[in-house]
């Protein structure tokens, strides 16, 4: 039996096979991965200028009122004034809710103060009064989807928008709704205005 001799050359023809394979491989993943990024491109295209695609807000913590940043006192204030229509009775409780603050953030701490049952008695008339105005249902828009952009926003919500947030209530919880609230650009200008608020509710309240 004849043994298989390779010489030289026949280990240049292998070689060079192996490289071209190589090459090849190397040609359509490159080819695939470039398809992908085009997809991707072409959706994110897509999604920014057909407005039936809903917009998905962003969940991350927004940047707005922890302490050092704003003093946690007129947090406190502020959250009273705008949920409860008045000033903290003591000092007590502005302590407590400034530990809800530290320890929850302020979407913590507002979703304590929308879901207190002295505020959602509270805004319950004005509540209702808003869903018979638009002919709409509770189901469509939530009390405490309303209580939050009376709150955070201090106004009504308009239909779509208190609609958005009520099935994002459903599907993600409360603190979503006001975390994503929080994100608004809406808010953020309140933001920008909030050192005369702190002035105005450090001269209105006692504690």
């Amino acid at each position: 039996m004849k043994k298989l001799m390779l010489k030289p050359h026949h280990f240049i023809l292998v070689l060079l096979l192996v490289v071209g394979s190589l090459v090849t491989i190397g040609c359509q993943s490159e080819a695939v991965d470039n398809e992908e990024e085009i997809q991707i491109e072409s959706t994110t295209s897509k999604r920014a200028l057909d407005p039936d695609i809903p917009y998905t807000p962003d969940f991350s913590p927004p940047n707005i009122p922890n302490p050092p940043m704003i003093d946690e006192h007129c947090v406190v204030r502020l959250a009273y004034l705008s949920y409860s229509e008045r000033c903290p009775e003591n000092a007590n409780v502005v302590n407590y809710w400034i530990g809800v603050l530290r320890t929850r953030g302020f979407e913590g701490l507002a979703v304590g103060f929308i879901t207190a049952p002295g505020n959602l008695q509270r805004w319950d008339h004005r509540y209702r009064s808003f869903l018979h105005r638009n002919n709409i249902t509770s189901y469509q828009i939530s009390k405490t989807v309303y209580i939050a952009y009376r709150g955070l926003l201090l106004r009504e919500p308009d239909v779509n928008g208190g609609a958005y947030w009520t099935n994002i209530e459903r599907s993600s919880g409360l603190i979503n709704v006001a975390r994503g609230i929080g994100n608004s650009p809406e808010f953020n200008r309140r933001l920008s205005r909030i050192s005369t608020e702190c002035n105005n509710a450090a001269n209105r309240c006692t504690f």
